[in-house]
């Protein structure tokens, strides 16, 4: 059999997913649930998922759509704004711009990028007590800062750790345990390590002498840590005092909120200004200040009045959420509502808020169904109107709006009309005010937002995930047993997702973080591909509460399978990884160690995944008219600096990117299973490249270190002669391609 043959004829049975009939994951509104009496329908193909790149752009909507969801429970009008530029990698056909590594505030796991180090000390304000934190922190290497929530320990840690430590900051796993010296932590000279949180059992059994090992391990390796605790941590105080800084009252909450008003008019491109040049602030400063506000809220409300004066937003807007009569102001609109239909259209919209009206309207009616079920149990007493509420009279009943958006759908962008409370904080207050205030009306809504997660529009089930997580971080158990793990034993795509978008906010809490790697582990168990532990898989990719090593170490014991849907979500989870450039180098050598594995099962998922790599990622790249292959553009980099950097680490070997990406792509075009389709990306980038000249001498020196890696360039050679004489086929790149596999052949 000649090789066009073999790569047109995969071997039968070879690796995962080897019926080629297997059907790929459903598209958005496709889904239909089998009848009781209907046979199980066959799961996914992993290779076809992975190879067609419509999936990329559904893997972009589903990261855009959830982060678009937190934006809007936590008052971020307008979305998480634009990140993916020229020169970033991205996904295939991503449609709007899709946003990465936005925590909302939180510091993900792992190094902390130097731009928030700086974006935190700009904003800084010194607490009373901050010379004596440092010279604590310079002394012995260790400090325990114990404060309470909203203090601003997270921002006083990342300053003093960003001055003290010229080789950046780590954020350690939160499930870091002290009372362990020998913790697996690798410590390295002139650099800071956070612990954000302390759970209490851990707190309440902590010893000085362990307290005493870290010391000394941090001395001999020139590192330093902060470790942060609750005002209510449960500390030995006698024992501890030593390591103990408590933070001191703010003192001036002013220049708090005048800090980050300065830092939002010079990052507009204005000059600074005080608010005492703004006299319509004066009254609303005072009232603020003079309350016990959280570090964040004032933040908030200095950022507030930096969109004032940008023309952003209205200084009445400011004022509904910040002066003192604002919260009995909402709570005496909610109660003035006068029936559960406007109640059910208020809750449908802070969790559907900016949503199109149909859908908003539609689950507020559900939620209405619902509550008069719980109030009235005789279907025969049950009456509703359908005629009775006018839409415009409703809009203004909620304090809301109906404008026009722009929707991104399956088909492509387009205006919608949505409705949005005037307020865009209030989504969260009205979740919360029934959560907090209304007992019994907590089954209700958990049950109705539990079949909001099963609903076939993506951003329904997203939202409703969302709204689950934003509910759970005072009953965070409650929500875990109730709704999330029942969406995740569904172990179905659609659900998945609500697991996701329920697990995001819980995992910005430091104090939540412990439970959810530890809830993750658990859902790990086992070997077959259950909801929850499929669940797990997918949310790793995502949720920034584990290092890059933690999560790769999950993967790969995940990956060692054969089941489809355990396949598509590991790959899914190392595309989103390869995502963020601090996570790509450790994805490179997690694939090409698994794809060396002695286990076929392993091997098989690594070339999966290389194949959904090369098939999703592109990059803009300034200068050519069409957006290159992803990892022809990272190894294309290295090949355009002098010493690229060895960041990729196999085992005890270190590799550049383009080492990485050259042996990654040999391999799977070498896989007689894998052989097919990895040819067929080839021929996608060589059309790429007849259209975009620029992308010509990148890929042909690529294609030659591919060739070498795999014995000589017969195979491709034959390819590239074939694609060229088809009708309209490359003619000029393959031409270009063939004289560089010319000028790079070696004897054999």
């Amino acid at each position: 059999m000649s090789d066009e043959e073999a790569a047109e004829q995969p071997e039968a049975g070879a690796g995962t997913g080897s019926d080629d009939s297997a059907k790929q994951a459903p598209e958005d509104g496709e889904k239909a649930k089998p009848d009781a009496a209907a046979p199980e329908p066959e799961g996914p193909s992993a290779k076809d998922t992975a190879s067609d790149a419509t999936n990329a752009r559904k893997l972009h909507q589903d990261a855009r759509a959830m982060e678009n969801a937190i934006a809007s429970l936590l008052g971020v009008r307008g979305g998480v704004g634009n990140v993916f530029v020229a020169n970033t990698i991205g996904l295939v056909d991503a449609g709007l711009p899709r946003t990465t590594g936005f925590h909302h505030g939180s510091v993900p796991t792992g190094p902390i990028p130097a731009e928030a180090l700086r974006a935190a000390a700009v904003t800084f304000v010194e607490p009373a007590n901050y010379r004596e934190l440092r010279d604590r922190l310079r002394d012995q290497r260790l400090v325990l800062l114990r404060a309470p929530s909203g203090w601003g320990r997270t921002a006083t840690a990342l300053n003093l750790l960003g001055l003290e430590c010229a080789q950046g900051v780590d954020k350690l796993s939160p499930d870091t345990d002290l009372r362990s010296p020998a913790a697996p932590v690798d410590l390295e000279a002139d650099r800071g390590y956070l612990l954000e949180t302390l759970e209490f059992d851990q707190a309440a059994s902590l010893r000085e002498f362990s307290l005493d090992q870290w010391r000394r391990r941090l001395t001999e390796a020139g590192a330093r840590m902060l470790v942060l605790l609750g005002a209510d941590a449960p500390l030995r105080e006698r024992e501890l005092t030593a390591y103990v800084v408590d933070g001191a009252q703010r003192s001036d909450d002013r220049t708090l909120v005048l800090s980050h008003f300065q830092a939002g008019l010079v990052a507009a491109g204005r000059p600074r200004q005080d608010l005492v040049d703004f006299p319509e602030f004066t009254e609303l400063v005072e009232e603020v200040v003079g309350r016990t506000l959280r570090a964040g809220d004032l933040a908030d409300f200095g950022r507030g009045l930096c969109a004032v004066v940008l023309g952003e937003a209205g200084v009445d807007d400011v004022r509904l959420r910040y002066a003192r009569g604002a919260e009995s102001a909402f709570r005496e609109w909610f109660d003035s509502l006068p029936d559960n239909e406007y109640r059910a259209f208020a809750v449908a919209l802070a969790v559907l808020d900016g949503m199109p009206l149909a859908t908003v309207a539609e689950a507020g009616t559900m939620l209405a169904r619902a509550i008069q079920e719980a109030e009235v149990p005789d279907l025969r007493d049950r009456t509703r109107s359908v005629f009775a509420v006018r839409t415009a009279n409703l809009v203004e009943r909620m304090e809301a709006e109906i404008t026009l958006a722009v929707d991104d759908s399956d088909l492509g962008t387009l205006a919608a009309e949505v409705a949005r409370y005037l307020d865009p904080h209030r989504p969260r207050k009205v979740l919360e005010h029934v959560w907090r205030e209304y007992t019994e009306a907590h089954g209700v809504v958990r049950d109705w937002l539990r079949d909001l997660g099963s609903s076939p529009d993506r951003h329904v089930r997203i939202r409703a995930g969302v709204a689950v997580g934003l509910l759970s971080l005072s009953e965070f158990d409650h929500a875990r047993r109730h709704v999330i793990e029942p969406w995740a034993e569904e172990n179905d795509y659609w659900e998945r997702q609500a697991v996701i978008g329920a697990l995001r906010l819980p995992a910005l809490q430091p104090e939540l973080q412990p439970l959810i790697n530890r809830m993750i582990d658990q859902w790990l168990k086992g070997s077959a591909a259950t909801g929850r532990r499929v669940a797990a898989v997918a949310a790793m990719g995502v949720l920034p509460i584990m290092t890059t090593a933690q999560v790769l170490k999950r993967l790969r014991r995940a990956a060692d399978t054969d089941e489809p849907r355990m396949i598509i979500a590991v790959a899914d989870s190392v595309t989103n990884l390869s995502l963020e450039p601090d996570r790509l180098d450790p994805v490179l050598g997690a694939l090409l160690s698994w794809s060396r594995s002695k286990k076929a099962d392993l091997r098989n998922t690594a070339l999966n995944c290389v194949l959904q790599l090369v098939v999703y990622l592109q990059v803009s790249e300034d200068g050519s008219t069409d957006p290159w292959p992803g990892l022809l553009w990272v190894a294309d980099l290295d090949r355009r600096t002098r010493h690229p950097a060895r960041g990729v680490v196999v085992g005890t070997r270190r590799t550049t990117r383009r080492e990485a990406v050259v042996s990654l792509v040999a391999r799977v075009l070498e896989a007689p299973y894998f052989m097919g389709e990895a040819y067929r990306v080839v021929h996608q980038w060589v059309k790429t490249a007849e259209r975009d000249p620029a992308q010509r001498e990148p890929l042909g020196a690529l294609l030659a270190d591919v060739a070498r890696a795999t014995g000589g360039p017969a195979t491709l050679r034959l390819y590239l002669t074939e694609w060229a004489r088809a009708r309209r086929g490359p003619t000029e790149a393959a031409s270009a391609l063939l004289a560089a596999l010319d000028r790079e052949e070696v004897p054999a």
